[in-house]
C-alpha cells in the first residue's frame, strides 16, 4: 500500500525497490498551475512523494485516493496524463484515463521508477515519468 512523504525526508528508490520492478514512486506537485503553450510549466505548488505504489495495483482510483488523502474533493470526470520518459510537456504527454492507460503506463515503470505528477486548478492533472538518474532535488525538471 503507498504512503506519502515529505519532500523533506529521505527515501532511496533505488534500495528500497531492488527486486521489485513493479514499485515505484510519485513525485506529487498540487496547489498550483500551468502556463500556457508554447511555454508550458507548473509554478510554484506544493510537493510531496508517495512512495510504494505497485503498478500491478495502480488504477484512476488509487490516483483519486491519493488526492483526497490530500483533502482534495475529487469529481466524477478527472483528467490524468503522464509524459513519456524523454518526451517533452507540449507532445510527450498521453492520456491517463482507463485501464488501458495504466497498461500504457506500467511499460515505463520498469525502467523508470519515478512518476512525477502535477495538479492544476481546475482538477486537470499531469503526469510525468523520469528516470531515477536524472532526479535533482535542486533542479527539478521542467
Amino acid at each position: 500500500m503507498w504512503h506519502l512523504r515529505l519532500s523533506s525526508t529521505s527515501f532511496d528508490q533505488r534500495v528500497v525497490y531492488d527486486g521489485h520492478p513493479t514499485l515505484f514512486t510519485i513525485k506529487l506537485h498540487h496547489g498550483d498551475e500551468f502556463t500556457k503553450f508554447p511555454n508550458v510549466s507548473y509554478i510554484e505548488g506544493t510537493m510531496m512523494y508517495v512512495d510504494m505504489v505497485d503498478i500491478e495495483d495502480f488504477s484512476i482510483h488509487e490516483m483519486d485516493a491519493i488526492m483526497k488523502r490530500l483533502g482534495y474533493s475529487v469529481p466524477p470526470v478527472i483528467y490524468y496524463y503522464f509524459r513519456v520518459p524523454k518526451g517533452d510537456m507540449h507532445f510527450g504527454l498521453r492520456a491517463l484515463g482507463n485501464d488501458d492507460d495504466v497498461l500504457n503506463l506500467a511499460q515505463y515503470v520498469k525502467e523508470h521508477n519515478l512518476l512525477t505528477y502535477f495538479m492544476a486548478p481546475k482538477l486537470v492533472r499531469k503526469v510525468i515519468i523520469e528516470q531515477l538518474e536524472d532526479i535533482d532535488e535542486h533542479h527539478p525538471p521542467p
